[in-house]
């Protein structure tokens, strides 16, 4: 009998991590990045709205759909998820049709914290390195300011894509970004699929 009885506390218990481990099919509960299907935020330069999930490569992403304020631009579609309070873009090279996944942003990082990124190679860094082009692979993020509300990251990617810095803020998202190319995007508005 109390074999029964642990195995069903163990069965209990396994059954238990395994949901809360687990993001739901819809939503990803983070204080700093709310990703749900239906969320959109509303940018001086573009939108961004949570569209719909895909599976690519095994991993289970929130598709989100970029509009231009512009209408002469089309629409174009990226992936990002949320791991151990790390958020994860998926870039697809159009010219390879290779996807690579990056590290956006850690939310656990305080104020002077600096997380070395050296992700594994995979076939488009190789190529790149092969043709002498910056592999997008060694990276460090560094938290400028974290105060209860808000979290401001620097990125230095290198490369084409350069620097950049991201405020965060708990709840809501990214609600600033600007770059070595002088593009500065800020939040408008916003509305969530509560």
């Amino acid at each position: 009998m109390k074999l029964l009885f642990y195995l069903f506390i163990f069965s209990l218990t396994v059954q238990f991590m395994c949901c809360s481990s687990a993001q739901t099919s819809s939503s990803v509960e983070n204080d700093y990045m709310p990703l749900s299907i239906g969320n959109k935020w509303y940018y001086n330069s573009h939108t961004s709205e949570v569209v719909g999930i895909d599976t690519i490569e095994g991993k289970k992403y929130f598709k989100l759909e970029y509009k231009n304020v512009n209408e002469k631009f089309p629409p174009f579609y990226y992936h990002q998820r949320i791991s151990n309070d790390t958020l994860y873009t998926l870039n697809h090279d159009l010219k390879t049709n290779l996807y690579f996944e990056r590290v956006t942003a850690i939310f656990t990082l305080d104020s002077g914290d600096v997380a070395r990124i050296e992700l594994p190679p995979n076939e488009l860094s190789s190529r790149n390195e092969a043709e002498g082009l910056p592999t997008g692979r060694k990276y460090l993020i560094k938290a400028i300011n974290k105060t209860k509300e808000t979290l401001e990251l620097f990125t230095n990617v290198g490369g084409v894509d350069g620097n950049y810095t991201e405020t965060y803020k708990r709840g809501i998202g990214m609600i600033k970004s600007n770059n070595d190319w002088g593009i500065v995007t800020e939040l408008i508005d916003y509305s969530f699929n509560n």
